[in-house]
């Protein structure tokens, strides 16, 4: 029945509408709390409100971490349901459905229709790539747009056709409006290395992918925006983007998120589980075929970036993600190969069985040690649904029905996802201090000293006047019934006056800071 449905010419659509259904849910119940979202879609929040283009501001700031595509996508989804989190989430569902969608149809057209599907299932199974198309931030249209220029240089190699050397530049063109010049420098590096390795770097075949022409489309789609953000900002936000957020993140380790070497290759083998654990016997056979040049391609590219980005010294789990497609190829080849390889899968399953069964103990007892997060540490035992589904999984297995012992794992693996999503996290964010403080909020004058949970903003929409300490009193004289928003380190520091009181303290979530709001005894 499914060899059927997937030779079926709507399937695709199917495939993304389903992709799209699960990277949506339960989005508009979780508040946008996790730093980056917060900044990202306040940022897009306040671009829209003052109807600016060209200059991103995070509490009407000028903010220099990202170029502005994300920006314009959330802008166009708050003008259409509202400044809310589904809002923010939108695009990144449609680009997540989109990225399942291209990996499908190339794999599909390079190498046959069951590989595609297969590789459908490692990527929608994968519980972190889950979790970033969930995310108001770029990565989203990252991953797609990036992916997409790769395959659609495949395909332009092969082809010869001048659509695919057209849209494999206007992709390029969107990442680098996404991410900036690692959108060019990471493609360029993987071109140049495919052609290489298959002896095909000569003029004549370069010619032929117009690369005069597509800096020309690079150029127009991209450089307009970052010139006249340049003028704008008096070239502030490129001085600061281009040296500070590109430059020294891969030159030096920053916030904190250095690491060693082999951090990357960790992060994808965590990242794409459950079948990472094939990674070494996927890779073999692949090298063992690498005369079928797509699957040498992908290869080559999953490498690349894993090895550009383990050479990084800013090392971060989403920096790998552009990855998990064509990892995901080669995962999908193996399997799809199985009946004739007749590999052992019982040591892989039993891999599987003893990750999945430290998942629900090792998040129980994370939960319990933290006592903002304690009262949901039982919410980790909904993950006993992984050794579960292994262990069916195992009894397909032994009963010689190993396809369907591979559908039960990715069958389990996307409903813990879905648990994850609508039970899971859900109760985790109910200590979400910014959450819980909002009533604290409503209509009064709210200033920070020194820092203040980024989330606030996307709330509270309105600017925080930042305080010095010798300003603190006088912000309250004139403002009897003011808050002021602050952490407890800081607070610590200095000597607040009797008269002052705290009336909310809550530790921040997956941070080491708890938030406090202050307020004038009466």
């Amino acid at each position: 029945m499914i060899d059927k449905l997937i030779q079926k010419k709507y399937f695709p659509l199917i495939l993304f509408f389903f992709a799209f259904g699960l990277f949506v849910v339960n989005n508009s119940n979780v508040s946008i709390y996790i730093l980056d979202e917060a900044k990202n879609s306040e940022c897009a929040r306040e671009m829209l409100e003052q109807n600016e283009l060209l200059k991103p501001t995070f509490n009407y700031n000028l903010r220099k971490d990202k170029p502005p595509l994300h920006y314009f996508f959330m802008m166009v989804s708050y003008s259409i349901f509202g400044v809310n989190e589904w809002a923010a989430r939108f695009f990144s569902a449609i680009f997540g459905a989109l990225t399942i969608l291209i990996t499908f149809l190339y794999s599909a057209k390079f190498l046959n229709r069951k590989t595609a599907f297969f590789t459908s299932l490692v990527l929608l199974s994968s519980l972190h790539l889950n979790i970033q198309f969930h995310l108001a931030v770029p990565d989203p249209y990252l991953i797609f747009f990036f992916c997409w220029s790769l395959f659609l240089f495949y395909s332009a190699l092969e082809t010869g056709k001048l659509s695919n050397k057209i849209l494999m530049y206007v992709a390029i063109g969107f990442a680098t409006l996404t991410k900036g010049p690692v959108a060019i420098a990471l493609p360029g590096l993987i071109f140049l290395l495919f052609l290489i390795f298959t002896k095909q770097f000569k003029w004549q075949i370069i010619k032929q992918l117009k690369p005069f022409a597509g800096i020309a489309i690079v150029l127009v789609i991209a450089l307009p925006w970052f010139i006249l953000n340049g003028i704008e900002t008096n070239w502030e936000w490129t001085r600061d983007f281009f040296f500070k957020h590109n430059l020294s993140r891969f030159g030096g380790e920053m916030e904190g998120h250095g690491g060693i070497f082999l951090i990357p290759l960790l992060y994808v083998l965590i990242g794409m589980l459950p079948f990472s654990v094939f990674i070494i016997p996927a890779i073999k056979l692949a090298w063992l075929n690498k005369k079928n040049t797509f699957l040498f391609f992908n290869m080559i590219t999953a490498l690349t970036i894993i090895i550009f980005f383990s050479l990084s010294q800013t090392k971060l789990p989403n920096y790998t993600v552009p990855s998990y497609p064509f990892l995901a190829v080669i995962f999908a080849f193996y399997l799809n190969s199985l009946p004739e390889i007749k590999t052992n899968l019982k040591p892989y399953l039993i891999a599987i069985l003893i990750i999945s069964s430290a998942l629900p103990v090792g998040g129980y007892f994370a939960l319990k040690a933290d006592a903002s997060l304690s009262s949901a540490s039982n919410t980790a035992l909904f993950l006993l649904i992984l050794p579960l589904g292994v262990i069916i999984s195992y009894i397909l297995l032994i009963k010689k029905k190993p396809v369907k012992s591979i559908f039960a794992i990715v069958i389990t693996f996307i409903l813990a996802s879905v648990l994850f999503f609508t039970i899971i996290f859900p109760k985790i964010e109910n200590n979400n201090p910014v959450k819980n403080s909002l009533q604290y909020l409503e209509n009064k004058e709210i200033a920070y000293y020194k820092r203040f949970n980024s989330s606030y903003l996307f709330y509270l929409k309105k600017k925080l006047p930042g305080l010095e300490e010798n300003e603190i009193t006088p912000f309250f004289e004139k403002n009897p019934d003011g808050v002021l928003i602050s952490a407890k380190k800081q607070i610590d520091q200095i000597n607040l006056p009797a008269d002052y009181e705290i009336i909310f303290s809550g530790k921040d979530l997956f941070e080491y800071s708890t938030t406090v709001l202050i307020s004038k005894k009466h």
